[in-house]
């Protein structure tokens, strides 16, 4: 089957979502963590620049999230074709990804409330003790987000292997990804997804003829 010109392009919205998840965390820049000193921590939330970036990487992740959501639309319904309307692995990729989407927004909100709620004008006045709190729930979250995505990869990369709406080599990339996803505590796994999902974006747009399942096709 040859997909339309519209959902052929839209694709390109899963691009759009690593470009500025990328753009987030380059305008944050360093931060710390609930492990660092009083003095550390204090010190950062102390400086306003430091604040204001904090503020606008929030945004422009909480932005990241709606090509993302249209990014999944368009996949779900690639895997869909050949998989067959009911199709499972389908369903547990789309479903993945819009509870991945919603637990890294909390993340982010958590991570990201000190930087509002610091240097406010009612002269609020950061608790340490609160701040560590928030950023290890934020942390959990993520991390939570983080192993609930490597469904979405592990169904797609299943669907890449038996009807090609991958590459066979972007599917077998793709069961490593999923189990790297599993240690989402660390970094490199939230990146090599990042890179992943780049490459089936642009999979999806550069493959014009999808295959039709046995179910659809009849």
């Amino acid at each position: 089957m040859r997909t339309s010109g519209f959902t052929r392009w839209a694709a390109l919205s899963g691009a759009l979502f690593v470009v500025l998840w990328a753009t987030a965390f380059l305008i944050l820049g360093g931060t710390v963590e609930s492990g660092n000193s009083d003095a550390e921590i204090s010190a950062y939330f102390g400086d306003e620049g430091q604040r204001a970036r904090g503020v606008v990487a929030l945004f422009v992740l909480l932005a990241a999230s709606l090509p993302f959501i249209v990014f999944l639309s368009v996949l779900r319904a690639r895997l869909a074709q050949v998989e067959g309307v009911a199709g499972v692995w389908a369903t547990a990729a789309f479903g993945a990804g819009l509870v991945s989407t919603a637990l890294w927004t909390v993340a982010a909100a958590l991570y990201v409330l000190p930087y509002l709620e610091t240097g406010s004008e009612d002269g609020y006045q950061l608790d340490l003790d609160t701040y560590r709190l928030l950023s290890d729930a934020g942390f959990i979250t993520w991390v939570s987000a983080g192993t609930t995505m490597s469904v979405l990869v592990l169904a797609t990369s299943v669907l890449g292997i038996r009807a090609r709406v991958i590459p066979r080599w972007l599917s077998w990339v793709g069961f490593a990804v999923a189990v790297s996803l599993l240690a989402s505590f660390l970094v490199i796994p939230v990146i090599v997804l990042l890179a992943w999902l780049l490459a089936v974006s642009i999979t999806l747009v550069w493959r014009r003829n999808v295959p039709e399942s046995p179910a659809t096709a009849t």
